[in-house]
């Protein structure tokens, strides 16, 4: 008699635990492709570079047909990258798949990760191609201030404007004005005295 004919209830909650992992690591990589906050980053970014740029009504319209454009094809991409990553999360129910499928399948996945970077790209063409030559020289001195602020930031969407060369304190806060250094993180401090 085998171990999980005799505990049947062992048997049944290690199968509830396995299902568990899998819809746990299945929905992990689902939501990932969506960060928390992505669009409140997109106006805030689109905002920033307009105002840089001093953009008229008339530019400003045709940003608005570049934007619903450039949306519309990463709703579409994010689409077809979705349904390649169940695809993927379906083999889970063979268990004899070969490395090589699982592989290929996974590979699937890379070529919307790449397109996504070429319509980002190209709708960044079309936005530069809007402005003026004096536009131009400050389109391409903030571009990459705008695609920070467009990733995504660990532990939530970034506030205002990324700062950088010319910001306040780009390394952080300042000093504390008595010249002491502050206490380091609780993961990192020595431990107390023994007395």
């Amino acid at each position: 008699m085998n171990y999980f004919a005799r505990n049947k209830w062992a048997a049944i909650i290690i199968l509830l635990l396995v299902a568990l992992n899998i819809a746990t690591v299945t929905s992990f990589f689902l939501l990932r492709s969506r960060p928390p906050g992505r669009g409140a980053n997109q106006s805030g970014a689109m905002e920033f570079l307009v105002k840089e740029l001093g953009f008229d009504s008339l530019q400003k319209q045709k940003l608005m047909v570049f934007k619903q454009d450039h949306h519309s094809k990463m709703e579409e991409v994010k689409r077809k990258n979705k349904e390649v990553k169940e695809a993927l999360f379906d083999l889970l129910e063979d268990t004899d798949t070969p490395d090589s499928v699982i592989e290929k399948a996974a590979n699937a996945s890379v070529v919307y990760d790449v397109q996504a970077e070429i319509i980002t790209f190209k709708h960044f063409q079309q936005i530069r191609s809007l402005c003026n030559e004096e536009q131009k020289k400050k389109f391409d001195a903030v571009i990459k201030q705008v695609l920070h602020m467009l990733a995504p930031q660990p532990g939530g969407p970034q506030q205002g404007p990324p700062r950088g060369p010319g910001g306040e304190h780009p390394d952080g806060p300042p000093p504390p004005a008595d010249g002491q250094r502050p206490p380091p993180p609780d993961g990192q401090r020595p431990p107390p005295p023994q007395q």
